[in-house]
């Protein structure tokens, strides 16, 4: 699926939602980086608590994790329907290991 053995925001956003006594009701979790967050998106595909906004490299599918997950038109579903939000880089070039080209300048404004 993706790089992590165990999801630490996924653990820690469940933990919290379901924790009545600190009376967290509703997450936003904010996922930059190169790749999607597509074990992230599917834990709350259908879970209108989170918002899940991603921002990474598409390539149309092309990239890793390959596929549509990562497409701006995956939305969520059910009640998550509109609690999904991904915005997809096409044509990253530059950065030797993930191929996003932004300055630091650019990192500081996201």
């Amino acid at each position: 699926m993706g790089f992590c053995l165990f999801n630490n925001v996924v653990i820690a956003t469940s933990f919290l939602l379901n924790q009545k006594e600190f009376g967290i009701n509703n997450i936003f979790i904010v996922d930059w980086d190169v790749h999607h967050g597509n074990g992230t998106q599917k834990m709350f595909w259908k879970d209108s608590r989170v918002l899940f906004f991603s921002i990474h490299r598409h390539e149309y599918g092309t990239f890793y994790p390959t596929g549509d997950d990562g497409s701006h038109i995956m939305i969520g579903e059910g009640a998550g329907a509109g609690y999904n939000i991904n915005v997809p880089w096409e044509n990253a070039i530059c950065d030797p290991l993930g191929g996003c080209c932004i300055t630091p300048h650019g990192y500081s404004i996201l």
